[in-house]
């Protein structure tokens, strides 16, 4: 089964999101970048609001690929409380030292690593995630206002990426300035997560406030592509996604 994560900046978007079904709940502030981070005070009354009832991921922010920094955010959001921890890969820096160092880290969350779709990178997604002890990947965008992720890759490019992370053991998540249209084309390649933030919003603009109604839309679409559920997700509200 895909699951249905929508991106929330406050508690009472996250009860907006679950209210329209979404599987995970994933803290981000669009204003700071693709993968702003909210404030710490903000993390802790989302996990207060949500209280268990669904898996809750956070982004550490758009980081430099700093092994110190990197590690820090990592640490510090972990101990936050959340289920997931989701880290940008930009270009530059040390990522390979940052994966060193997050591979020993030890912290009481998963890991996620996300990939831009318009940003390429030389580093192998499948290396990283092994040197790095992350439990997922992902494929999103940098810049959002130059399209969606099926604007920088094809269907088939997004599948290769799909089938490689899965046949090394990894969950794998899809995003990118989506819309209801691509939900169905994305849903095919069977990803473990899709992922939403300006079609969940007032006149799909990623800084406005959520709508209700196109929340329930995109909700209703990922349901309706889905396969049977998964006993491991139904185990636990709060059992690991990625």
């Amino acid at each position: 089964m895909t699951h249905f994560l929508a991106s929330v900046r406050n508690a009472a978007e996250a009860e907006c999101v679950l209210a329209a079904g979404a599987d995970i709940v994933d803290l981000k502030e669009p204003d700071e970048g693709a993968l702003g981070a909210v404030a710490p005070s903000v993390v802790r009354a989302c996990l207060r609001t949500i209280g268990g009832r669904k898996p809750v991921s956070a982004t550490v922010g758009d980081l430099p690929m700093n092994p110190a920094v990197v590690t820090d955010a990592v640490a510090a959001t972990a101990e936050l409380g959340v289920d997931t921890v989701k880290l940008g890969i930009l270009v530059g820096g040390d990522p390979w030292g940052c994966f060193e160092v997050l591979g020993s880290l030890g912290t009481p969350a998963d890991l996620v690593l996300v990939f831009f779709g318009d940003m390429p990178t030389d580093i192998d997604p499948v290396e990283a995630a092994r040197a790095s002890g992350a439990n997922g990947v992902m494929l999103d965008t940098a810049g959002k206002e130059r399209g969606s992720l099926t604007d920088h890759m094809t269907l088939g490019e997004i599948g290769r990426f799909v089938d490689r992370a899965h046949h090394a053991g990894l969950q794998v998540g899809l995003a990118g300035s989506l819309r209801p249209h691509h939900v169905q084309p994305l849903l095919g390649l069977r990803p473990d997560v899709i992922g939403f933030r300006g079609a969940l919003c007032e006149q799909s603009a990623r800084g406005s406030n959520l709508d209700p109604n196109a929340c329930a839309e995109i909700g209703r679409l990922v349901a309706a592509g889905g396969t049977a559920t998964e006993a491991r997700f139904e185990a636990h509200a709060t059992s690991a996604v990625w």
